[in-house]
């Protein structure tokens, strides 16, 4: 599957962080495959500080789904919040990470 990531993840999201959201958007969908669910193409993940520690909110609608993560990063970053969106083509399936601003 080929992911791809816009101008402003490159300029602006750390990569240890692009690869985390890479790695818990694919277990999402790995437990989503394993109990049979609708794989939902929308990932949306917000960022906060909690105890000097950056917290990753993972959230999707449908089916509902939100789960916190910490970070593999310790400083506070100027990102509020991150899209992953699978595009599936009649011939061709891939991943885009966005900021909200871009979508």
């Amino acid at each position: 599957m080929n992911r791809y990531i816009t101008r402003g993840i490159d300029n602006n999201l750390p990569i240890i962080l692009q690869q985390q959201l890479w790695k818990l958007v694919a277990q999402r969908e790995n437990e989503q495959s394993k109990e049979l669910e609708a794989i939902d193409y929308f990932h949306i993940f917000q960022f906060n500080m909690h105890n000097d520690q950056l917290c990753i909110k993972h959230k999707q609608e449908r089916p509902e789904y939100i789960k916190t993560h910490k970070a593999n990063y310790s400083k506070a970053i100027n990102i509020k919040k991150v899209y992953i969106i699978r595009e599936d083509d009649v011939d061709l399936s891939y991943y885009v990470m966005l900021l909200p601003e871009e979508y």
